[in-house]
């Protein structure tokens, strides 16, 4: 039986051995991972003779009162982690307590190995079905560039002739200047600074991890054009936040910088997952490179009083409507 673990309850050894452990384990569930995302994250935990042997990570929030489940930032899919294959009986004691712990959830994802299980249970109204990409990279680079479109193999022989480096760094700042310069001013309520300190904070974890690559590419004159990291856990490569200025763009940097990644982990039983957004233009650039949707779940309820309920709607139709007219 599983129970509810506070932050200060949980076991961080336990609970990293049994993500290590799992069938579904990613980087996202790691308790130091989440720490930099979710400080104060709670868990369900189910435990046979002292061991966690089913786990799932809870992002809590807290607002009007009231405890809440919000997805962090950098941090694109969690769920339930187990050590053995997951039965139905488990899953809907899970989602059971979350629901009598939490009243509200804007959206909590879970992991791509959830959504088999998960479908037998899924409800139209609570569930919404997404998508990332996953490009597999057993095969030699030869064949896998094979698979790249017409349009990628161009912009990617383009981008080699235009005499940019791709370098290899330590140094996050140039990328969150990318972003902050280029980026930012596209998403609607802008970016909050706490969220560029929580990448700073969560690039010092990866570093001291040695689970991450910072690349950049370089121009001529040695400027640095676009920037992208990438995370290595348990065969998969998250493509985890990435930018590039309008020279980087025109020069198809981010295309270069993939490809390189792409091309040094050719022939290795890896995963590169690009981790897409649910955004058409964006979707359509990973799967140039010959990747597949692979699809997860997201979970949203809202059992908040009528009051509370009434204003979070209203405030939700209000937000699409101003970002509609952008």
């Amino acid at each position: 039986m599983a129970h509810l673990l506070q932050h200060k309850q949980i076991d961080k050894a336990a609970w990293d051995a049994c993500i290590e452990a799992s069938v579904q384990g990613q980087v996202y569930a790691l308790s130091w991972y989440l720490d930099v995302v979710s400080k104060d994250w709670q868990a369900l935990v189910e435990q046979v003779d002292g061991k966690y042997v089913a786990v799932m990570p809870l992002p809590v929030r807290y607002k009007y009162g009231y405890s809440y489940l919000q997805q962090p930032l950098f941090c694109q899919q969690l769920g339930i982690y187990s050590r053995n294959k997951l039965t139905t009986e488990q899953i809907t004691t899970f989602l059971d307590l979350v629901q009598k712990q939490y009243r509200y959830t804007s959206g909590y994802t879970f992991n791509t190995a959830n959504s088999g299980p998960l479908q037998a249970i899924v409800q139209p109204d609570s569930y919404r079905l997404l998508y990332t990409h996953y490009l597999p990279l057993n095969p030699p680079y030869e064949q896998i560039w094979k698979g790249y479109t017409r349009d990628r193999k161009y912009n990617l022989n383009k981008a080699r002739r235009e005499r940019i480096r791709v370098v290899q760094s330590n140094d996050i700042e140039p990328l969150v200047q990318l972003f902050k310069q280029n980026v930012a001013q596209k998403i609607y309520g802008g970016v909050a600074d706490e969220a560029y300190q929580m990448l700073r904070q969560l690039f010092t974890a990866l570093v001291e991890k040695g689970t991450s690559e910072l690349l950049y590419t370089v121009s001529e004159d040695g400027d640095i054009t676009a920037g992208g990291l990438f995370i290595f856990f348990r065969g998969y490569i998250i493509y985890i936040f990435n930018a590039a200025n309008a020279v980087g763009r025109k020069q198809n940097g981010r295309t270069l910088l993939i490809d390189d990644i792409i091309q040094r982990n050719a022939e290795t039983k890896q995963v590169f997952d690009f981790e897409s957004p649910m955004v058409e233009s964006i979707a359509s650039f990973y799967q140039s490179f010959g990747s597949q949707p692979m699809p997860y779940y997201e979970w949203h309820y809202n059992q908040l009083p009528l009051p509370a309920r009434l204003f979070k709607n209203i405030r939700k139709q209000l937000l699409l409507f101003f970002i509609k007219q952008k």
